[in-house]
């Protein structure tokens, strides 16, 4: 499965946002959607799963139209995490999860023994089965943001996509939450689409990245491929040299000191 935006544009009002921008995403494939403040990045990915309307171009998923689906048949394809979320404080972490399953259900339908076993492997592959039992806000930040995407992953969707799911979050979950993202796409081979901020995680991640600057697409390609000197200077405007260590699969960036 693939997602196709092709000559997309993106607006709010007459303020055009993104334009004539075309990407692939695959599934399989860890993708980083990066870029400066205001480049367009969300609305990239709130087009590109239809929470968002374009004005012009097409985004295809599996070969049709992404306007011509039901909204539960999309919700079978696509799984989207937005940057802000929230539940009531009297929901437990299971029942939160179990929302996922919603898609799947048929009317006046509960839920089936499979049903539950999706619920709980979504919880055991995020490390919150342990949680089960405790609300939402008792969880910590990034308990809280590992509840949340194995409640999108319970939909068992193809290609999951996280709109900068470190947000808000200090350096340790930071980390918990990308090494999540990488072992929940090695274990279960789901697509996953994220933006991020931190080009380091975007390195450390991706097997794809996407550039954006001033709503138009700047570069895509592989981590190599994409996180340059010259990127760097001409996206970001900073002046860096990104080094290969030995014994290191991935790259570093070491920014240049200011003048």
């Amino acid at each position: 499965m693939q997602v196709d935006c092709k000559n997309i544009q993106v607006g709010y009002g007459e303020s055009v946002v993104v334009e004539d921008m075309s990407i692939t995403i695959e599934k399989d494939k860890i993708t980083s959607i990066i870029g400066p403040n205001g480049s367009g990045k969300s609305t990239v990915l709130k087009a590109a799963t239809r929470l968002l309307n374009y004005q012009k171009g097409e985004v295809i998923v599996k070969g049709k139209d992404i306007r011509r689906y039901k909204p539960k048949e999309l919700s079978r394809c696509i799984g989207v995490l937005a940057q802000k979320h929230s539940a009531p404080a009297d929901f437990r972490v299971r029942e939160l999860v179990s929302y996922g399953r919603m898609p799947h259900l048929k009317p006046l339908g509960g839920f089936s023994v499979k049903d539950n076993e999706l619920v709980d492997e979504a919880m055991k592959t995020t490390n919150t089965y342990h949680l089960r039992d405790k609300s939402i806000f008792e969880c910590s930040g990034g308990e809280a943001q590992r509840v949340w995407i194995a409640t999108v992953l319970a939909q068992n969707p193809e290609i999951l996509f996280l709109d900068e799911p470190t947000t808000y979050l200090d350096v340790s979950h930071q980390m918990e939450v990308m090494q999540m993202v990488k072992n929940l796409n090695k274990k279960t081979g789901v697509g996953i689409v994220m933006v991020l901020h931190d080009l380091g995680q975007a390195l450390e991640v991706s097997d794809k990245i996407i550039v954006i600057k001033d709503g138009k697409k700047y570069s895509e390609g592989t981590p190599a491929e994409v996180i340059t000197p010259k990127m760097l200077k001409e996206v970001y405007g900073v002046e860096a040299d990104v080094i290969h260590l030995e014994g290191r699969q991935k790259p570093i960036i070491v920014y240049k000191e200011l003048d």
